[in-house]
């Protein structure tokens, strides 16, 4: 505008001269004050390739004319992996390229502007092929007891990681059985499998590769919490990787130590309450709801241990879940050896550490008495199409026996011949050294409450027994039968469940407004189910599934109970169902009441569209109780 103004200022003042004097005049040369702009910009490369790994690139232009200024330039970049823009050398202009951790490539541009002139240049950046970036990791440890905080910033910021802890001691052990194998070669090939058991097992719930990935992964700074075992050391690890789960970086190590775990004043007292010729019935009595374990172990292995020893012992039972308890406990546990001392072990534990005191009551199993011969006794306590619940009382808690259920045309004979065939088969197949310990671990002692299922509505059952020695695994007894159970025949129940289809939401309104809940949202249709119940209904089953699955010849009714008994959402009162948009997608769901009978199945079609989602304010499924995230679809039988 400057610049205008001053030629109509020039312009006017030369028509002036040329009406007072009637002839041109023409300036010898420019007036004082008049600005002289370049008359062109040009950037000579119009192509900038870039490795997928990024780092610093730059490209030239050259100004024709005069009355260029270096800092009026101005450059702006299309996409956001482009940064650090750097004008400051005249003729060249430096970026940053951020790497590109998918097998993609990509292009943006970056526009050069100098007052009205502009130029335009290409920037392609490969995908990722193989190989690694440079990755930094800052990594800092918040540390309460066993309670552990990770935080993780990785350098460059938008960089994808893996990030997560192994035992040290486990890792010791793991190398000295790998001679050569070093910390970070192990560490390699455990992020590796994780990665791919997330994309394989992601598979089976709708996931994309990537979206398995990112369920694993960070981006930016993130803080992760553990409750580890107290007073251990470990490793915590970090990786760059790609979108689909390519190692991209080495592996940074750090360690850290946790603290130790606080003392329980909880007061247990061991009480042995059977202690049979193959099995040790106890019961713990306790003060207060903290974490305890318990043990029954042969007396040689436990004497002379100290608790130390004992807790490391039990640190290394894989799956020991069942052995730990809260408030009083009663259990029974078979054992291997008759006219043996155990001892019955129960502590404090919390976080693969004692938190009391290891308190120690010491048993002797009796030695078996061939002389006793049980006699048997039933009661029937319920019967559907389905099931028998029943009971069956012993004259002996010291004896052995096998006891089941059976159609009417089963002889005691066959049954004999069955039992023992079974007991053979484990043997042959070297799960028990011999028949006697394979009946041991088949057969029960003493009074049993007794449920079978399975059964076929409106035919004829009897439970039965045979006492077995356990010295021999020879049968001791006659098979005894109950009476004959007859079993309804199977009916459609009255009761029932309901699920609508009614208001779903865009997964990307979700994510932003409560990223907690439904950071993995984006991308999908979001559904609440909410499940109504009419009446006696026990149990019910429901599911989305792919396609239009609402003609009953494939699959039928039988078929998708089963199916849905074995994969779909059993008794969960409100999911929020993560579905494909355009998709045609089939809703099923059936019920089952007290008596066994499945109510009809319902099928249910619909589909999605972005624009038929209701608007995130209209969301209110998140009270007091949170629901369960369903990933779905899934193929029928899938």
């Amino acid at each position: 505008m400057k610049k205008i103004f001053k030629h109509f200022i020039w312009a006017v003042g030369a028509l002036s001269l040329i009406c007072a004097c009637e002839k041109p005049v023409v300036p010898d040369e420019e007036e004082p004050g008049t600005e002289v702009e370049p008359t062109d910009l040009q950037i000579i490369e119009s192509l900038v390739q870039v490795k997928s790994e990024g780092g610093e690139y730059g490209f030239s232009y050259v100004v024709t004319g005069e009355g260029f200024d270096v800092s009026k330039l101005k450059a702006e970049a299309l996409d956001e992996w482009i940064t650090g823009i750097d004008l400051t050398a005249e003729g060249e202009v430096k970026f940053t390229a951020e790497p590109n951790l998918t097998t993609e490539s990509r292009i943006s541009r970056v526009t050069l502007k100098y007052g009205k002139l502009s130029d335009k240049v290409t920037i392609s950046q490969s995908g990722f092929s193989g190989g690694s970036i440079e990755a930094q990791f800052d990594i800092k440890y918040e540390i309460n007891g066993p309670h552990v905080k990770m935080f993780v910033t990785p350098e460059p910021e938008n960089i994808r990681y893996f990030a997560w802890y192994f035992n040290k001691k486990t890792m010791e052990s793991a190398l000295d059985k790998s001679p050569g194998v070093t910390i970070e070669m192990y560490l390699e090939k455990v992020i590796e499998v994780d990665l791919k058991n997330a994309i394989y097992y992601g598979g089976f719930a709708g996931y994309t590769p990537e979206q398995a990935v990112a369920e694993l992964t960070f981006v930016g700074p993130s803080c992760q919490e553990f409750d580890l075992n107290g007073n251990t050391e470990f490793y915590g690890y970090v990786c760059a990787v790609t979108d689909t789960g390519e190692l991209l970086s080495d592996v940074t190590i750090t360690e850290f130590k946790t603290g130790p775990v606080e003392a329980s004043d909880n007061v247990l007292t061991i009480s042995p309450d059977d202690i049979n010729t193959d099995r040790i019935s106890y019961s713990v009595k306790t003060t207060n709801m903290d974490q305890y374990a318990t043990l029954v172990l042969p007396a040689a292995d436990v004497e002379g241990m100290s608790d130390d020893q004992v807790v490391e012992m039990f640190n290394q039972i894989p799956n020991y879940v069942g052995y730990i308890h809260f408030g009083d406990y009663s259990g029974t546990l078979l054992v291997n050896e008759s006219d043996a001392d155990y001892y019955i072990l129960a502590f404090g534990y919390e976080y693969g550490m004692s938190t009391t005191d290891i308190h120690r009551l010491k048993v002797h199993t009796p030695a078996p008495d061939p002389s006793i011969i049980p006699e048997f006794s039933f009661n029937v306590n319920k019967v559907t199409h389905y099931r028998i619940k029943g009971a069956i009382e012993v004259s002996s808690n010291k004896s052995l026996y096998y006891v089941d259920c059976c159609s009417t045309d089963e002889t005691a004979e066959d049954l004999k011949e069955m039992i023992h065939e079974a007991a053979q088969w484990y043997v042959d197949n070297g799960y028990y050294p011999n028949i006697a310990a394979c009946m041991k671990i088949m057969g029960t002692k003493g009074n049993q409450s007794l449920e079978f299922t399975g059964l076929t509505g409106n035919t004829g059952y009897r439970m039965y027994a045979v006492g077995i020695d356990e010295v021999t695994g020879e049968f001791t007894t006659d098979v005894c039968f109950s009476e004959v159970i007859t079993t309804p025949a199977k009916k459609v129940s009255e009761s029932h469940i309901d699920i609508e289809i009614g208001k779903y939401f865009d997964g990307f309104d979700l994510a932003a407004a409560y990223p907690q809940e439904f950071g993995d949202a984006e991308g999908w249709a979001v559904l609440p189910l909410e499940v109504s119940k009419t009446g006696d209904v026990v149990d019910y089953y429901y599911d989305v599934y792919v396609g239009d699955v609402t003609d009953t010849t494939y699959p039928t009714d039988e078929e998708i109970i089963l199916d849905l008994e074995q994969y779909g959402k059993a008794n969960i009162p409100l999911t929020m169902s993560y579905c494909y948009f355009y998709e045609e997608l089939t809703l099923i769901y059936f019920s089952k009441d007290s008596d066994d009978n499945n109510s009809e199945v319902k099928r249910i079609k619909f589909s999605m569209t972005p624009e038929g989602c209701a608007p995130v304010s209209e969301f209110d499924y998140l009270g007091n109780s949170q629901p369960t995230m369903m990933k779905s679809p899934r193929k029928f039988n899938e």
